[in-house]
């Protein structure tokens, strides 16, 4: 990690200013697919991501002038690790079974309850909490508060044990008691689910479209490097079939360029082409696993690996996309 810092890795999505290099949504993405085609680990890359992803758009949007030179400057060199803290055990990310909250008490807020399923969290040094600073309305109201790992009352819990995108470590933490100041606020009281977690959600998927795109190039290079260690005759189904997935490969590039173009233009939504990402995705997976089945090959170690890590990356996928159509067909229905 520290060694990715000194070689500029952590830079790309912060501005020059703060000692980035000023790129955007794309260049994440970019970024993202060759790491891990050159590489061969989503895991590693989904960690370095997701702090990008954190510092370019929740600090460098919502932060202070101040909060912008504290953070971005130390992330930009690698030298602090960011976790977002939304999900709660036994409730996931729903807004309406948080119970994590933030009572003021004068210049002072004082926060309970526990986060989990953090990526970073076992290493990270700042957490960024959303917790409930108001529950007397209809709905909610979160609030986004900075949290040093340093900061009393906060207790970080063990690591989760994952069989998939290692070394990507995933954990939690307990907030007991914790007092922070005014200062630790991120952007505006009351406005952090909206401001904050729902486009995160989106943003995170757009991104993380990079390293499944570069897994997917590796794992069909890997596929023919494998068959032509064993040439045989011309084989025309076998040819049909390679051309068929090089054909997706090439879609999605194309589907994934657009909808980070679309975050950085910030002009149409990437919902659409998020969700035809997933499909198609899912019908890679499938199709180079009935060529490797069928044919009984045996894949590299790195195959192997890649092909484990994107089945569970495509069907945390296949959730969110299948919630993602309800909501679109429910609107057209009411339309």
């Amino acid at each position: 990690w520290q060694k990715m810092g000194k070689a500029g890795l952590f830079k790309i999505g912060i501005a020059q200013m703060y000692g980035g290099n000023g790129g955007g949504y794309i260049d994440l993405l970019k970024a993202g697919e060759s790491f891990v085609r050159n590489g061969y680990n989503l895991g590693l890359a989904l960690s370095w991501l997701y702090q990008q992803i954190i510092a370019h758009y929740i600090i460098r949007i919502f932060g202070t002038r101040e909060q912008q030179s504290q953070y971005l400057i130390a992330a930009a060199a690698g030298k602090i690790t960011l976790s977002f803290a939304v999900s709660e055990p036994g409730r996931g990310a729903h807004p309406k079974q948080l119970v994590t909250t933030a009572r003021k008490h004068g210049n002072v807020y004082i926060l309970n309850g526990e986060k989990t399923y953090l990526t970073n969290g076992p290493i990270a040094g700042i957490f960024i909490v959303i917790a409930i600073t108001d529950d007397k309305t209809p709905q909610k109201r979160f609030t986004a508060f900075i949290v040093p790992r340093t900061t009393e009352g906060v207790t970080v819990t063990q690591p989760m044990a994952m069989n998939f995108l290692k070394p990507s470590p995933h954990g939690g933490i307990k907030l007991e008691n914790c007092r922070v100041g005014k200062k630790s606020v991120l952007g505006k009281e009351g406005s952090a689910w909206r401001d904050m977690v729902v486009p995160m959600g989106e943003i995170e998927d757009v991104v993380m479209m990079g390293p499944v795109l570069g897994g997917t190039a590796a794992q069909l290079s890997l596929l023919i490097a494998a068959i032509r260690e064993h040439p045989s005759e011309p084989d025309i189904m076998l040819q049909s079939e390679l051309g068929a997935l090089h054909a997706l490969l090439q879609t999605m590039r194309v589907i994934a360029y657009e909808a980070a173009s679309r975050l950085d233009r910030n002009n149409a939504s990437p919902v659409p082409l998020m969700i035809t990402f997933t499909r198609t995705a899912t019908e890679f997976h499938e199709r180079i696993t009935q060529i490797t089945d069928r044919r009984e090959i045996t894949g590299s170690f790195e195959y192997t690996y890649l092909h484990r890590d994107i089945e569970s990356m495509v069907a945390l996928k296949k959730g969110l996309m299948q919630i993602r159509q309800k909501k679109i067909g429910s609107a057209l229905l009411k339309a």
